[in-house]
């Protein structure tokens, strides 16, 4: 009790939105130290935390519930902890997590090389790609051929994890297991194993922290979403064949120029290496970089001001893990088109895509179209038994194709740009306050071009 009452004191003069601590007891303490340092650096943000650590899974949700009428936002500190919360259904606000980052490995390795002499050629780590791990080798100039990996897939991956390094150091292939996971920590070092717990950064701490400020903002505004955006700079022959210095302060324009764009709205951009950048905003903020979804952000300025392409993917989401996937699954449509476009992806089956430049108001160009007569057709398949006019409104679209009411609404602005959609005269809301607005949809419509095989 008295641990719990040392750590509430974080925030507690900021009462105004609350953001809920979770984990081991251990993690939520660093957790509560990262919140004092972000509200020492701003006393008046009206931020509180409030922990709720547990001493095993078993407490896990019972500590969440405590807490969950109280809570715009939750961390957990990290994917583990955060998909067993999912998996089992109590997380009732947006979430994040702590990023088990390459900083993590660094600071392990470094400590581990100090303090115990490590030998960092034979080691075992769990949770991290290999990709990461091998980057991480490579940029400290070490070999990694006697590194051995298991990266963290699900929660089921991670109970593989002791049996993973236990026969590595067993046999002497490896000297020391490096883990994520407290309860393999504890196991092999009962077991007489040398190990050691990677640990988050104080910085990707306070991140995760940041981030979760920004998804309790959007719970107190209607339609509010987290929404990420992710930007690649594209290299150009030539050029891209010169040394790395032209990358490098290429880089570092783009960088400032994406910083001059994102205060305007707010946005945080941090730099995820190799030309990639990552920029976290409210979906207002996006609405603004966007001109309401109208172009893609940054693309025609990059090219004015730097002369580079750009490819651009944005996300949305309830979580900052949902953002992100749908932010690099944008990335990833918006490079095979070569860049110099914005894709749009929240979750649904439909991408929009962004152009440099607003589109023509005249009409709508055919790729519109198209996608405005899948979305129709997604609208109608829920409705199979409809033999007069379907009539819906935002709530009968959201629910039918599972977005929120915010993307709902431009989906059915889009079907009346299209023409496949009739705004009708608005209705009086029953209990009163703003008008019903409802629309009829017009299946006739669909060019013969457009519809699905």
């Amino acid at each position: 009790m008295t641990e719990d009452r040392e750590q509430r004191v974080a925030g507690e003069r900021t009462p105004d939105m609350a953001v809920g601590l979770f984990g081991p007891r251990s993690s939520v303490r660093a957790m509560v130290v990262a919140g004092k340092a972000i509200l020492a650096r701003n006393p008046r943000r009206a931020v509180r935390f409030l922990p709720g650590g547990h001493n095993d899974l078993a407490e896990a949700r019972d500590r969440y519930e405590r807490l969950a009428d109280r809570i715009d936002a939750a961390v957990f500190p990290g994917p583990m902890h955060y998909d067993l919360a999912r998996e089992a259904g109590y997380v009732s606000v947006p979430a994040s997590y702590v990023r088990l980052s390459g900083a993590a490995l660094y600071s392990t390795l470094l400590r581990g090389r100090v303090h115990d002499g490590l030998d960092l050629t034979r080691i075992s780590i769990d949770s991290l790609s290999r990709e990461s791990v091998w980057e991480a080798y490579a940029e400290i100039e070490v070999p990694s051929t006697g590194v051995h990996c298991l990266p963290y897939s699900d929660p089921a991956s991670a109970q593989e994890f002791g049996d993973f390094h236990r026969p590595l150091l067993k046999s002497g292939t490896v000297t020391m297991a490096l883990t994520t996971i407290l309860s393999v920590e504890q196991q092999l070092r009962a077991e007489g194993f040398p190990v050691m717990r990677i640990r988050p950064t104080p910085a990707t701490v306070r991140e995760a922290l940041e981030t979760a400020v920004l998804l309790g903002r959007g719970t107190r505004l209607e339609g509010q979403q987290i929404a990420m955006l992710a930007v690649q700079m594209i290299s150009e022959g030539s050029r891209a064949s010169n040394s790395g210095y032209w990358q490098q302060e290429a880089s570092l324009s783009v960088h400032r120029m994406l910083l001059e764009e994102a205060r305007k709205v707010g946005a945080t951009v941090t730099c995820r290496g190799d030309g990639q950048f990552g920029l976290i905003t409210t979906y207002g903020g996006l609405d603004a970089l966007t001109s309401h979804l109208q172009h893609a952000p940054f693309v025609t300025s990059a090219r004015q001001q730097l002369g580079l392409p750009l490819a651009v993917g944005i996300g949305v989401g309830h979580t900052a893990r949902d953002a992100e996937a749908n932010a690099y699954a944008g990335l990833d449509a918006a490079l095979e088109r070569r860049g110099e476009v914005a894709i749009y992806v929240d979750g649904g089956e439909t991408q929009v895509v962004l152009s440099a430049s607003a589109p023509h108001m005249n009409a709508a160009p055919a790729g519109d179209q198209s996608r405005a007569a899948h979305v129709l057709e997604r609208i109608i398949a829920v409705h199979p038994g409809a033999d007069q006019p379907l009539v819906v409104d935002v709530e009968d679209v959201s629910a039918a194709l599972r977005v929120t009411d915010r993307t709902g609404r431009r989906m059915l602005r889009q079907l009346v740009e299209a023409g496949l959609a009739w705004p009708l005269p608005a209705q009086p809301s029953p209990a009163g306050g703003r008008p019903r607005l409802q629309f009829r949809l017009l299946p006739d419509k669909i060019p013969p071009e457009t519809l699905s095989g």
